[in-house]
C-alpha cells in the first residue's frame, strides 16, 4: 500500500516540474520579444531622431542659401540653377531666379543623399532708412502748387527747391501740412530699371471652357508656367487662380468680384477691376487700368502700364485700395501728356507710384511718388501742376516694407532685396 501510494505522489512531482519548464521557457519568450521591440523602436527612434535632425540641418542650411541669394541676388543670373555651398559641408544648395511682375521668385533646393528641403519665396526691394523722399516732381520751370488740406509728409524734390500755395474755388486759406526738406528735382524723371516684358508665346495654353465654374486652378513656381486664354471672354467670374498663372487676353479683360486670384499675373491692353474685388495680382497693361470703386488688391499687388504714342491712364476710384504700387511708364517725352494717373478721394494706395506723366492726387498714398507733373480737373477749371487736400506720406510706410524694385541710383536708394511672401 505505501508503495503504491510513493509511486503516485512522484509521478505529480514530475508532472508538476513539466509545466513549470513550458511556463519559464513561455515567460523568456515573452521577455525576448519584449526586448527585441525595445531594441527595435529604440533603433527606429534613433534613426527618426537623425532624419529629424538632418533635416533640421538642411532646412537651415536651405534658410541660410536663401539669405546668401538675397545678399547677392544681381549675381544670380535669371532662369539658371546656381549651385553653393553655404557651409562647405558637402552639402549643395540650388539658387534659381525667375522673373515674376514686379517682383521676382527665388527658389533655393538643398539636397542630401535622399532627402531634400525646397522653400520658394518672393522678393522685392527694401528702401534705406537714409531714404525718406515722399515726393518727387520734375522741374519743368512750373511750381508746384498745394492746397486746402494737402499733406507732404517726408523730403520734397520739386521744382525751384520750394512749392507754392494754390486757392481753388474761392477758399481763403490753406491748411497745409509739410515735414520734410525742401529740395531741388531734375529736369527729368528718374528712370526706372525694372521692364515688365512677359512673353507668352511658348507657355501652354487653358481656355476657360477647361475650367468648371467654381473650380481651384493651382501652380506652383517650380514648375511651368500656365496660361489661360481669355481673349474670348469679356468678364472673369467665379474660379480660383493661385500662384503661377497668366490671366491673357488681347482683349479688355474686366475682373469680377467672384473671381479669387492669388499671386498671379494679368495681361490684358485693358483691365477692369470690378467693385467688390478683393485679391492679390500684377497687373501688366499698355492702354488702360480702372479699380473701380471699393475695390481691393491686396499686398503684394502692382498696375504696369508702358506705352508711347496713344492714350494711357491709370484710375484708382473712391475707396479702392492698392498695396504694393503703380507705375506707370514709356520712352518719350513727348507722348507723357498722354500719360494720367487718377487717384480718387478716400482711395489709397501703398508703395510706389511712378508716373512719367501726369497724376491727379485727390486721395491717399502711402509711400512715394514720383512724377512729370501733377494736374487738377474741377467744375469750374483746369489747373496745372497743383495738389488739392490730396496726402503723401512716406512716414508711415511699415518698418521693413519691401517695395517694387524701380531705381539702381545710390543718390536716391541703395538697393538690397528682402522676402515678400513665402510662396
Amino acid at each position: 500500500m505505501k508503495k503504491i501510494g510513493n509511486s503516485k505522489h512522484i509521478k505529480m512531482n514530475v508532472t508538476l516540474k513539466g509545466s513549470s519548464l513550458v511556463n519559464a521557457v513561455f515567460v523568456c519568450a515573452i521577455i525576448s520579444v519584449l526586448s527585441g521591440c525595445f531594441i527595435l523602436i529604440s533603433f527606429y527612434q534613433n534613426m527618426l531622431n537623425d532624419r529629424l535632425s538632418m533635416q533640421e540641418d538642411l532646412i537651415r542650411i536651405n534658410e541660410s542659401a536663401i539669405y546668401y541669394a538675397l545678399g547677392s541676388s544681381d549675381e544670380v543670373l535669371y532662369d539658371e540653377i546656381k549651385e553653393i555651398s553655404v557651409f562647405e559641408n558637402g552639402i549643395s544648395s540650388f539658387i534659381k531666379k525667375k522673373r515674376w511682375g514686379f517682383y521676382d521668385v527665388l527658389i533655393s533646393k538643398t539636397v542630401f543623399k535622399n532627402d531634400t528641403v525646397k522653400k520658394t519665396i518672393l522678393i522685392g526691394e527694401t528702401k534705406s532708412k537714409e531714404d525718406d523722399l515722399a515726393l518727387y516732381v520734375t522741374d519743368y520751370d512750373k511750381p508746384l502748387k498745394l492746397s486746402g488740406e494737402t499733406k507732404v509728409l517726408g523730403n520734397l524734390r520739386v521744382p525751384n527747391g520750394r512749392f507754392e500755395h494754390a486757392y481753388i474755388n474761392g477758399q481763403k486759406g490753406n491748411t497745409l501740412k509739410i515735414t520734410g526738406r525742401q529740395l531741388h528735382s531734375k529736369d527729368r524723371l528718374p528712370k526706372i530699371e525694372k521692364d515688365i516684358d512677359i512673353d507668352v508665346s511658348g507657355l501652354p495654353r487653358l481656355s476657360l471652357n477647361s475650367i468648371e465654374m467654381g473650380a481651384v486652378l493651382s501652380n506652383s513656381f517650380d514648375k511651368v508656367t500656365k496660361v489661360i486664354n481669355l481673349s474670348d471672354v469679356e468678364k472673369v467670374k467665379n474660379i480660383t487662380c493661385k500662384g503661377n498663372i497668366i490671366l491673357y487676353s488681347v482683349n479688355t479683360l474686366e475682373i469680377d468680384g467672384s473671381t479669387k486670384l492669388n499671386d498671379v499675373v494679368i495681361m490684358a491692353p485693358v483691365v477692369k477691376i470690378n467693385s467688390g474685388f478683393v485679391g492679390n495680382a500684377q497687373i501688366v497693361a499698355n492702354h488702360k487700368v480702372i479699380m473701380e470703386e471699393k475695390s481691393f488688391l491686396m499686398y503684394p499687388s502692382s498696375i504696369y502700364v508702358k506705352n508711347d504714342g496713344d492714350m494711357v491712364s491709370v484710375e484708382i476710384k473712391k475707396k479702392s485700395k492698392l498695396i504694393g504700387g503703380v507705375v506707370i511708364d514709356g520712352d518719350m517725352y513727348s507722348d507723357s501728356l498722354d500719360r494720367k494717373l487718377y487717384i480718387d478721394e478716400d482711395a489709397l494706395v501703398v508703395g510706389n507710384v511712378y508716373c512719367y506723366g501726369s497724376t491727379q492726387l485727390k486721395g491717399h498714398v502711402v509711400g512715394s511718388i514720383y512724377t512729370d507733373r501733377f494736374f487738377l480737373k474741377t467744375d469750374a477749371s483746369n489747373y496745372e501742376n497743383v495738389i488739392l487736400n490730396g496726402t503723401v506720406d512716406s512716414k508711415s510706410l511699415p518698418a521693413g516694407f519691401v517695395e517694387l524694385p524701380l531705381f539702381n541710383n545710390d543718390e536716391l536708394t541703395k538697393r538690397s532685396y528682402a522676402m515678400v511672401k513665402k510662396l
